[in-house]
């Protein structure tokens, strides 16, 4: 089945214009926000399971929608912290319209699909700037197993994804410790 059988894609508003007065106020959702809300530290959140409880309209993100960067061909959900900043053209809310589609389970395969990567592959062939555009994005095919088994795919992966954020965390921090350690040494 088609992407846009299932989900609906909003593309950002484009701050280039700077049109309206509150674009200059509204902090735009960005890439390090994808990766960080990608990176599953709300994991345990009230917004994680919940998918058709926020706001569909209008260009601000919302907690628990699904966000897809046309830039890194990426997909997150947007995390409590990242809630109400504005989104660009580079990046587009994909509002779930079908019942059996857990939104863990769309960015997992958006983002790790074998099949997906192959589409979007053969889909930016060609192309000076890799970069997926909307009507690509609509096309692509995805598989929708059983609802238990999303859940469980989509709730896996974040996890995974946490536990990589917090292994790379945990890494810095004793690189850190050694070089201040190492510092004190040497005088």
């Amino acid at each position: 089945m088609k992407l846009e059988d299932v989900v609906t894609v909003k593309i950002g508003r484009n701050l280039s214009r700077g049109t309206e007065k509150d674009d200059l106020t509204l902090v735009a959702y960005s890439y390090e926000d994808l990766m960080h809300d990608l990176d599953g530290l709300f994991l345990d959140s009230k917004t994680f399971a919940s998918n058709n409880e926020f706001q569909n309209d209008g260009y601000l993100s919302n907690a628990g929608e699904v966000v897809f960067s046309f830039v890194s061909s990426k997909a997150g959900i947007v995390s409590d912290q990242n809630q109400g900043k504005i989104i660009n053209q580079n990046f587009a809310k994909l509002i779930i319209e079908h019942d059996d589609l857990d939104s863990s389970y769309l960015c997992y395969a958006l983002n790790e699909s074998t099949s997906m990567k192959k589409q979007m592959a053969i889909s930016m062939q060609g192309s000076t700037v890799p970069k997926l555009s909307p009507s690509i994005l609509k096309e692509l095919e995805i598989e929708l197993p059983a609802s238990e088994k999303q859940r469980t795919i989509g709730k896996a992966y974040f996890y995974l994804r946490k536990q990589q954020a917090l292994a790379k965390q945990q890494a810095q921090l004793e690189e850190q410790l050694y070089l201040e350690i190492l510092r004190k040494l040497d005088h």
